[in-house]
């Protein structure tokens, strides 16, 4: 079932003759009231009239109708210049639209699908939308809606149809003409954010419950003919102003209805005049003049709310064309129900969208004021091309080219010309020109404008030259631009007051060029070589650190990277301080006992003492290699120095030795001591472990021995001094 068909009693059938100036009752319940739930109470006038009938002979139910309506009467009176505007038993007006002549029926045109036939009735204009506008070609029983009180308690609607076989197996040329309908609706609402679609919405998204609902919208029911048209014999009928309404009343004035055997069969015609009758459920009113009710434009232009079957550019108006019989802003009016769609692309060359060679993209404009633009860059012969929708577009193009400095370079507006009631040229826009061999940036700027003086016959401002467009840019392909590149180095420390330096590689991607170097953000005292990105120098001041390194070619071709350097401050003064005696971790299990007379003093003199010595290694006339390790930690910020005595036993006197020492922190060698050729000593030594500010690390000494010699080495008296 489609939505909104319902089952609420209906009350009465009317008999409506087009010609006819008023419609005999037929009471289907024997009430003559329409029912509780939905419509008007008291009717006004005993059946449906003219407008203009009512208002000569019943002015007092004239008056009360223009009030329900929410218009003056002298307002209404001015509508009801139009013999298509009635109103009905309640006194709320609908129109009964002129049956098109024969020649404006003209017969199919080579219409192309353009989706799938299968997806037909898969078409969306705007999914995800709040507003929706369905249409229904599918045929329907109607009952319990205002239309059931004019036409009988159950309206019989056929399937729409172009041949002499009227039902739902819709042939291919009845699919491709329900698409071309689709096209052309979707095209006239496409500056709304409302979906026009041909899939069933359900209830949900056509009902208005209540004002608060703002999911809502309305039903075209597109049909070959059936009852009303076999009552009517007219190309529409449609409620003015239903769109927004709410609770019953919403549903029950609905649907628009749309008689392809009063308007000709093809998707143009067809399209035409659903736009027109959904236009009046927004609350449009006929755009026609002195003379004529309906306005059928001059070539090329027409509007929608006239007869817009003749003419291939038809647009909303507000009544500028000549002996307007009114001024309506159907926009404005039209957004009261849907609203117009937001901005979808800049307007100008700073948040211009950016267009890639043979990547099209697709925009609208959605009002007189909207411009859209796209930045591009091309070389050689390049060309920007902004092409209208498909079908019968309701834009009109002008493309502007402008260069970097925001110049207009070239701007192209073509003479819109008439070749059918289908079809036109000019609408779209294509501009053509050589870009500099290096390539160049520009940017094209769409809008949507008239073609000159709308009180012109056939002439039309820019107020309703709105819609969908594609914009395209191709171009010869330009060189690539050289890319540079720069590694980064990672997170750098270093010390106030103690010297620096980082060597930073870049490379070009193109051959023999040499990179410039500069820097912003390095610590104070440090600076890069413009010519090797060599940064060198001393720190002055602590603290942390985002530094860029960036390297550029001829070309102008930049690369850059970003990194971290924190510089500690200068270590603090420790002179005096000291680790303590911590004693060794390995050695020998006991310390050894020898006395000052066994030591040959030949070096630096340590005071006279007796005692034991921290540890020793070695022993005489053995080949042993000794280790003896020691855990320090070096305070951070402080320069360390390890100190310790080291003497060398001889029980040889001054024979020569040929043992040796070697101390080391972790796995770095700090220091190798040979008795090489020497004799016996007894010495002070330093090693600098300032290289490890701020780390534990384990000292170790270890003795080799030369089994022929009787030497050993004895350290005594081990300590950090800080400085």
């Amino acid at each position: 079932m489609s939505v909104l068909r319902r089952h609420v009693s209906a009350v009465s059938v009317v008999t409506l003759a087009a010609a006819s100036t008023a419609l005999q009752i037929v009471s289907a319940t024997g009430a003559s009231a329409a029912p509780a739930s939905a419509g008007c109470q008291d009717r006004l006038i005993e059946h449906a009239q003219r407008a203009s009938v009512v208002a000569e002979r019943n002015p007092s139910a004239f008056r009360k109708a223009a009030a329900a309506n929410r218009v003056s009467a002298a307002g209404l009176r001015r509508q009801a210049d139009d013999r298509a505007l009635w109103l009905d038993p309640c006194g709320l007006r609908f129109y009964v639209e002129e049956k098109a002549p024969t020649a404006a029926q003209a017969s199919l045109a080579s219409s192309t699908a353009v989706r799938p036939l299968s997806e037909t009735f898969l078409l969306e204009s705007r999914p995800g939308s709040n507003r929706t506008i369905y249409l229904d070609f599918t045929g329907d029983t109607v009952n319990g809606t205002a239309w059931n009180q004019s036409y009988g308690a159950d309206i019989v609607a056929q399937p729409y149809s172009i041949d002499t076989t009227v039902d739902t197996n819709f042939s291919d040329a009845e699919l491709t003409e329900i698409q071309r309908t689709w096209q052309t609706v979707a095209e006239d609402y496409a500056p709304f954010d409302v979906n026009v679609t041909t899939k069933d919405p359900g209830a949900a998204a056509i009902d208005r419950t209540d004002s608060t609902d703002q999911v809502f919208g309305t039903r075209a029911l597109i049909t070959n003919g059936g009852t009303v048209y076999d009552k009517c014999g007219c190309g529409g009928v449609a409620y003015v102003n239903v769109f927004t309404s709410s609770g019953s009343n919403h549903g029950y004035y609905q649907p628009a209805w749309v008689f392809s055997n009063g308007t000709g069969k093809n998707g143009k015609s067809v399209g035409e005049a659903t736009a027109h009758e959904v236009g009046h459920n927004f609350g449009l009113s006929h755009d026609g003049t002195s003379t004529q009710g309906y306005y059928s434009g001059v070539a090329p232009w027409a509007p929608i709310m006239g007869a817009s079957y003749y003419q291939p550019v038809t647009q909303w108006s507000l009544g500028e064309y000549p002996d307007a019989n009114q001024h309506q802003d159907d926009l404005a009016i039209i957004a009261t129900g849907a609203p117009l769609r937001a901005d979808d692309h800049g307007n100008s060359a700073a948040t211009a969208t950016v267009l890639g060679a043979d990547a099209p993209a697709n925009g609208v404009i959605s009002t007189r004021q909207d411009v859209d633009a796209f930045g591009f860059t091309g070389s050689g012969s390049t060309t920007v091309s902004v092409t209208p929708a498909d079908g019968v577009p309701d834009l009109d193009v002008q493309l502007s080219i402008l260069d970097a400095s925001g110049a207009t370079v070239a701007t192209v507006n073509p003479a819109v010309t008439r070749v059918s009631s289908g079809q036109s040229t000019g609408l779209d826009a294509t501009w053509t020109g050589t870009l500099p061999a290096g390539g160049a940036t520009y940017t094209a700027v769409v809008d949507g404008v008239g073609s000159g003086d709308p009180a012109v016959a056939g002439q039309y401002s820019d107020y309703a030259s709105l819609g969908n467009y594609q914009i395209r840019m191709t171009t010869t392909t330009a060189p690539q631009p050289n890319t540079v590149t720069v590694t980064n180095p990672g997170a750098q420390s270093a010390t106030v007051g103690a010297p620096a330096s980082l060597q930073v590689q870049g490379a070009d991607s193109a051959s023999g060029e040499t990179l410039t170097w500069s820097a912003t953000g390095l610590p104070a005292g440090l600076t890069i070589n413009a010519g090797t990105g060599l940064i060198s120098g001393t720190p002055t001041a602590s603290g942390s650190f985002s530094s860029t390194v960036t390297a550029k070619d001829s070309t102008g071709a930049t690369g850059a990277a970003t990194f971290s350097w924190a510089v500690a401050p200068a270590p603090t003064a420790c002179t005096g301080q000291k680790l303590g005696n911590p004693g060794f971790e390995t050695g020998t299990a006991a310390p050894w006992t020898v006395s000052d007379a066994s030591i040959i003093n030949n070096n630096t003199a340590k005071p006279a003492r007796t005692g034991t010595w921290d540890a020793w290694l070695g022993g005489y006339g053995s080949a042993v290699t000794d280790t003896l390790k020691q855990t320090v930690s070096v305070p951070a910020g402080c320069k360390a120095t390890f100190t310790f005595w080291l003497a060398i036993d001889s029980a040889e006197g001054t024979r020569r030795a040929y043992d040796t020492l070697t101390v080391k922190a972790g796995s770095t060698t700090l220091a190798t001591y040979s008795n090489r050729n020497k004799g016996g000593g007894y010495q002070q030594r330093t090693v600098d472990l300032s290289g490890f500010a701020g780390q534990t690390v384990t000292l170790s000494f270890t003795s080799i021995e030369d089994s022929s010699r009787q030497t050993s080495f004895v350290v005594d008296d081990t300590a950090v001094t800080l400085s």
